[in-house]
């Protein structure tokens, strides 16, 4: 599940980092609100970590910005501000949760349990024949379980997270192949073996050119 973090202090944005990779997240760590801007334009992301005072443009702007055209996505505004009016402006403009500073690392993560839990859906149906559990990392083919590697049940959880978006092949090496060589097994070479557990008239696994690749499935 893909993170963005934007904390413009370089020792809370390396903590809060370092123990949400520790759980299992992708974490794209930033602090710069100008920045941070670029990076949702041009990423999915599952959720959004947004401190409030940063440089360029203020968290509340960017929790305004996201809203605009991502309704569902939950977002967490962490701060060190007690003012009110900033507290009633981030749920005005549409955050999840609002945690102030200082916090316990394990309160920032019952929070995003409670919002993942809200927000996600551990079924997903690819066709009528075809499901994927997420929280088990099960693929179901005709009422059978198919037996996945763990490289195979680790691409095809990340492309399902992010459905219908292009995920980056930088993301995916890093999510699949956790601290291993990555060259000593090519991307493509286990894209074109999970497409074999799909093969039906429809295609399911698109790659984008010099991007990366993305799993879709069209309502």
């Amino acid at each position: 599940m893909n993170v963005l973090l934007i904390e413009d202090d370089i020792q809370l944005n390396t903590t809060i980092s370092n123990f949400l990779t520790s759980i299992g997240f992708i974490v794209t760590s930033l602090d710069d609100g100008e920045v941070a801007i670029d990076s949702v334009d041009r990423i999915k992301f599952a959720l959004y970590i947004i401190d409030i005072n940063i440089p360029s443009i203020n968290g509340l702007e960017i929790v305004r910005y996201i809203r605009q055209t991502d309704l569902v996505t939950p977002i967490i505004v962490i701060t060190a501000s007690i003012e009110v009016e900033n507290f009633k402006t981030a749920f005005k403009n549409g955050c999840n949760e609002y945690i102030k500073k200082p916090f316990f690392l394990e309160e920032l993560e019952i929070r995003i349990n409670n919002l993942i839990k809200k927000e996600h859906t551990d079924i997903i149906s690819i066709s009528e024949n075809i499901s994927y559990d997420i929280e088990f990392e099960e693929l179901v083919v005709n009422d059978k379980t198919v037996r996945l590697r763990k490289k195979e049940r680790r691409l095809l959880s990340i492309l399902l997270q992010n459905l219908n978006h292009t995920v980056s092949t930088d993301i995916l090496h890093s999510y699949v192949w956790e601290n291993e060589i990555r060259e000593s097994y090519p991307l493509r070479q286990l894209i074109s073996e999970l497409r074999k557990y799909f093969e039906t008239d429809k295609k399911f696994i698109f790659s984008d050119v010099g991007r990366g690749y993305r799993f879709e499935v069209k309502k």
